[in-house]
């Protein structure tokens, strides 16, 4: 068995997958689509794979909706979003080269679909210079229904397009979401816009160059958004091209590509899988925050340990005995103004091997070091502490996922080699105050499937 395969996380069975694509909810269920190369555990051949989930966690793996086989995407069906019309999917997508945005139609039950006829539906102005064009991602206002498209302008900056159309198949330039100068980073790969009952909204972005995901926040009007500057949307290493869903009661979930750390993944024959389901939330002082949506919670199988209102020191381990691959720990605790929290994970018995979760704090800052793991090394960052912090981390084979506070998420991934390498620990330096530890054993995410 590959213990770094994911037994929780949405992966496919095998081969190649990177951006989510065009969630959305039909027939009472989550349908996913995802970059996906169904012929090798390397990037190429880019279609969308297709999966559905009653729960958002509990998956269906299913025949990919598309591949590229028409002469405006013969090079890949790229990114995009998928747009319920008159009790239909409608994907919106772009397709390659060049860069152009196309629709493809299905059926109610979302099992086929069919390219328009009349693709491309939108195409770069004539002799626009761009760094990119591609990754639609759409709402609806006004009684019509917006895109914004990622895009740059070479060695100068990055910005987002605004089109609007009743149809899907005419289309209207609006002008430019938001931009922000920029030599480096000068294209915005999937654009994510996210709206608030206020008239705020979160435009998320991913920039190649830092391979990370930043967000935007600010108020939106006139199809304008006026915000600050870009800011990093997660602390860790492996997070990015996330797509959000809006369900029928209103959240916003958001999934993320958890892209892999380590060369020569593709001796596994596979690569890639996506985070667990996000909410987006936003915050009293127009700031923007994730938790982990209330449905995976239904992954817990087994509560492994619970300890409550107790002070934790240098030499404890209240988790000893305790190994698994795929748990959620949960702590809360007090945030003081000195101590650190440690928790070690894949920990073999001596500790030739572990990956470490700190929050520290004295700086308010939140760490994952994997470099005695496979991983990359030490990832993080400072974040919003003091009071009661509640720190939620999911181990997953290889991927690793650490919550704080309903706000900040760090996201990274881990390689173990050791069949040992399952061990758990926990201990603070300077002691700290725990009001509440859990430890869950989680189920598979696939019927018929162990856990690890």
């Amino acid at each position: 068995m590959d213990k770094t395969r994911a037994t929780y996380h949405f992966q496919p069975e095998k081969n190649w997958m990177n951006d989510p694509n065009g969630p959305a909810w039909i027939g009472g269920k989550l349908h996913m689509f995802y970059q996906y190369n169904p012929y090798g555990a390397v990037w190429g051949n880019m279609s969308w794979g297709h999966a559905a989930a009653e729960d958002l966690v509990r998956w269906t793996r299913l025949a990919p909706a598309l591949y590229p086989d028409a002469p405006y995407d013969k090079d890949g069906v790229f990114s995009g979003c998928c747009v319920m019309k008159e009790g239909k999917p409608h994907l919106l997508y772009t397709g390659v080269h060049p860069e152009v945005q196309c629709l493809a139609i299905g059926d109610e039950s979302a099992e086929h679909f069919e390219k328009y006829a009349g693709n491309p539906v939108i195409e770069r102005l004539p002799g626009e210079e761009l760094t990119g064009f591609r990754d639609p991602f759409a709402w609806e206002e006004d009684g019509m229904t917006y895109i914004v498209v990622g895009s740059g302008e070479p060695k100068k900056r990055g910005f987002a397009i605004v089109y609007r159309s009743a149809d899907l198949k005419t289309w209207e330039r609006v002008g430019e979401l938001c931009s922000r100068d920029d030599a480096a980073e000068d294209m915005w790969e999937c654009p994510n816009f996210i709206r608030f009952p206020d008239g705020r909204a979160v435009l998320l972005v991913s920039l190649m160059q830092a391979q990370g995901v930043f967000a935007l926040e600010g108020k939106y009007e006139n199809h304008r958004l006026e915000g600050g500057a870009l800011r990093p949307f997660d602390l860790g290493d492996s997070f990015y091209a996330p797509n959000t869903v809006t369900l029928p009661d209103g959240r916003a979930i958001l999934f993320g590509w958890m892209r892999e750390t380590m060369p020569g993944r593709e001796a596994a024959g596979w690569q890639g899988m996506l985070t667990l389901p996000r909410e987006v939330l936003e915050y009293g002082d127009g700031s923007v925050g994730v938790r982990p949506a209330a449905e995976v919670t239904a992954l817990r199988r087994e509560k492994l340990l619970e300890m409550r209102n107790f002070t934790l020191r240098s030499g404890d381990n209240p988790l000893k005995g305790l190994h698994s691959r795929a748990c959620e720990i949960l702590v809360e605790f007090e945030a003081g103004s000195q101590g650190e929290l440690h928790l070690e994970l894949c920990k073999s018995p001596r500790g030739e091997e572990k990956a470490e979760v700190l929050y520290d704090g004295t700086a308010d800052a939140l760490y994952a070091d994997t470099s005695r793991c496979g991983g990359r090394g030490s990832v993080g960052g400072y974040v919003q502490g003091s009071g009661r912090t509640r720190l939620r981390v999911f181990l997953d084979g290889s991927a690793l996922e650490v919550y704080l506070n309903d706000r900040e998420t760090l996201t990274t991934r881990l390689y173990p080699t050791r069949e040992d390498a399952d061990g758990l620990r926990i201990y603070a330096e300077g002691g700290v105050r725990v009001n509440l530890l859990q430890v869950y054993q989680m189920d598979s995410a696939y019927a018929g499937e162990a856990t690890i």
